[in-house]
């Protein structure tokens, strides 16, 4: 895993932040929209777009640091900030919907928003049905209880025969098969997984004892670490891999796929990118060259199975 151990230094500080009223991002949804517009990237977007003035941007908001929803009950996270930043440059506002995860890529696809945007993880199967703008880089991890009855550690074998939870829709569903996988290999008993349909409910089984473990983002394992009063532990593993997350939009909808980059790499080149995510304290994570589809176009190195790798 590249630079995990910096990474969750680096997470500690971005949730220190978080526990904050203000969290440590630059929301301000008063901004106005028009402040700073580009009319090159303007003229980018679909017609439909400019003449409206706006675009819906689905997220679930239960997942930070990614999206969150704060103690003003507004949507905050540093995908929150990135958005405000490319209306400001895109001459548009850019109003957020919030629903569950596993109704984000068919809610674009039904037209009902032109994008989701919730550190969505683009792999080539989603690539299928969808198109991503892809802005960042995650990296995945488990997270489990500090008491840890189970004894979960790095080895991918200490999993094996244990109760796991994932989140419904997400891409740590087929993470949960590689691990039963590697057991197989390796003559243990598989996982026995559970589907949850948020982040919290998955949390809960895991602090109630329900599930032993959990798969999750490092970024948002290390919060859940923070606000529970350190109740939880989260670590990276050898089977788990970094990948890029992006912005969804319809298959096909080259015209705004290309404007939403275009937006993206304007930030690059300003610095103002870069301010977001130091302010988020996310500087591992950022991605210098947004690109479309990157999982099938540009492939980060996948993780083999590895038997007990990690022990």
């Amino acid at each position: 895993m590249i630079r995990s151990r910096h990474f969750l230094g680096c997470l500690a500080l971005a949730t220190a932040c978080l526990l904050t009223a203000g969290g440590c991002g630059t929301s301000d949804d008063t901004a106005d929209a028009n402040a700073s517009a580009d009319p090159g990237l303007h003229a980018k977007l679909p017609a439909s777009i400019r003449d409206a003035g706006t675009m819906t941007v689905a997220t679930d908001a239960s997942y930070p640091p990614c999206d969150y929803m704060n103690d003003q009950n507004k949507i905050d996270g540093f995908n929150h900030d990135i958005l405000m930043a490319m209306a400001d440059r895109l001459g548009i506002e850019i109003k957020q919907r919030s629903l569950a995860f596993d109704g984000l890529l068919p809610g674009v696809q039904a037209g009902r928003f032109s994008a989701a945007m919730e550190c969505i993880t683009d792999n080539e199967e989603r690539e299928k049905q969808v198109m991503f703008v892809d802005y960042a880089y995650a990296v995945k991890g488990v997270m489990t209880t500090s008491s840890n009855p189970g004894a979960v550690t790095e080895n991918p074998l200490s999993l094996c025969g244990l109760k796991a939870g994932v989140q419904t829709g997400t891409e740590f569903v087929g993470d949960a098969a590689r691990y039963s996988k590697n057991c197989a290999k390796s003559g243990r008993q598989p996982l026995t997984v559970t589907n949850f349909p948020t982040a919290a409910d998955q949390n809960t089984a895991l602090r109630s004892g329900r599930i032993d473990l959990a798969f999750t983002d490092l970024a948002t394992g290390e919060w859940q670490r923070k606000v529970s009063g350190n109740a939880f532990s989260v670590f990276t593993s050898p089977l788990m891999a970094r990948t890029y997350v992006g912005i969804v939009v319809k298959k096909g909808d080259t015209e705004l796929a290309e404007a939403l980059r275009s937006a993206l790499v304007a930030m690059v080149e300003d610095g103002s990118y870069s301010k977001i995510m130091k302010s988020w304290s996310l500087d591992d994570i950022a991605l210098d060259t947004p690109g479309i589809n990157l999982a099938s176009t540009k492939p980060l190195e996948l993780p083999q199975l590895c038997g007990a790798c990690g022990k």
